[in-house]
């Protein structure tokens, strides 16, 4: 089985696995209790949180622990809507390409309270990108957040940093989140000298485990809390904290490669996978951007000229022994348009026949090829089918 559906999830690492079984074992006391089992599983979700905050070079004390990127996100944008006052008009300025726990939150939000609530999504370009002209056009006296998805889960699309900060430095009233959940690890950021309020992350994004997560929001920025009861997370976030998958957390980053590591062999995975295709004879297109300088290595979108369903592709695939997808793994069990290509202006042949190839740092060059050489034979059969 050649599994490359990574932009969905990850593979355990077996050894955050072990690390997450001895903390169970060892550290089953609730950190927030004073005795000494209470106190050793507190040092375990401290040192946890330093780990998880270091590649950003953030303080321990700005890392919020979740359950998931979808409860992240939430958190964030409920976060920010609560921070208003009950007389006061709250603007949000996202894309048309995010993530569904991002326009799906604006959404519940936007029902929940209408003649408060407004959000703007802002078009992208053919490639993905945001249209910078339109996000700044958006931007009004009552605008109170930018949401952005920095690498797009579907695309593999870079969104341009520099002028994302560009635009918060001049606007210092607006706060400004990025969904970093494909990026972290892979891109380097250092929150001391980039403007950004909060960023996401997810655990299982990175060989570590499902059901953890993390916000980090800089230190002096309120957030109110999407769940409440007790005083967990600095009452950031109330609930009695998953150490064992907080622990996994940590050595999952620990034991990722650095992103220069990370960029050279997804660059060199990827050239051999788009060379079998086409030494294969598979007609294909690169949904997105061609360079890695506007896509991250290693998340690729391709339709299949002749293909006229995607899932047929897709099961043929599996049947061989390949495991790919078409969209976000959030429309679960949904073989469906995706809102991301639509976004983008793409015909509809090329919705029809797309599919997201995503690498992780276990796969080596022989899967690479062989994977690749089974997604060429299973296009061209179905290309060819009336």
């Amino acid at each position: 089985m050649i599994y490359l559906d990574n932009c969905a999830t990850t593979p355990l690492d077996p050894d955050v696995a072990e690390t997450m079984a001895r903390v169970a074992r060892d550290c089953f006391g609730n950190p927030s209790s004073i005795h000494a089992e209470g106190r050793r599983a507190a040092r375990e979700l401290a040192t946890a949180r330093e780990a998880v905050a270091a590649p950003l070079c953030a303080q321990p004390k700005e890392i919020v622990f979740a359950s998931s990127g979808t409860e992240a996100n939430n958190f964030v944008i409920a976060a920010v809507c609560r921070l208003a006052r009950p007389d006061e008009r709250v603007h949000i300025i996202t894309s048309a390409a995010e993530h569904a726990s991002v326009y799906n939150r604006l959404a519940y939000e936007q029902r929940a309270d209408p003649t408060r609530i407004e959000v703007t999504q802002v078009g992208t370009d053919s490639t993905g990108r945001l249209r910078l002209d339109e996000l700044r056009t958006a931007i009004r006296p009552e605008t109170r957040l930018i949401s952005i998805l920095h690498c797009n889960n579907e695309t593999g699309v870079l969104q341009d940093l520099d002028a994302l900060f560009a635009i918060r430095l001049s606007y210092p009233r607006i706060l400004l989140h990025l969904d970093i959940v494909q990026s972290y690890l892979k891109v380097p950021f250092d929150v001391r000298s980039m403007p950004a309020d909060f960023l996401t992350v997810s655990a299982h994004k990175i060989h570590g485990p499902k059901g953890m997560a993390m916000v980090y929001v800089r230190d002096g920025v309120s957030a109110e809390p999407l769940l409440v009861g007790g005083a967990q997370e600095k009452y950031r976030r109330a609930g009695t904290e998953n150490v064992a998958a907080a622990a996994g957390f940590a050595r999952a980053v620990q034991a990722m490669p650095s992103p220069n590591q990370t960029r050279t062999k997804y660059v060199e995975l990827e050239r051999l996978f788009l060379s079998t295709l086409d030494s294969e004879g598979a007609g294909y297109a690169i949904n997105g951007p061609t360079d890695h300088e506007r896509r991250m290595p290693g998340i690729l979108n391709l339709s299949f000229h002749g293909v006229r369903n995607k899932e047929d592709l897709l099961i043929a695939c599996d049947l061989e022994g390949v495991m790919l997808s078409s969209a976000s793994a959030c429309h679960s069990g949904v073989i469906a348009e995706s809102h991301v290509l639509k976004a983008m202006g793409l015909p509809a042949e090329r919705l029809a026949s797309s599919v997201r190839i995503g690498f992780n740092r276990f796969l080596n060059a022989d899967e690479v090829r062989r994977g690749a050489s089974v997604l060429a034979q299973c296009a061209k059969r179905a290309a060819a089918r009336p």
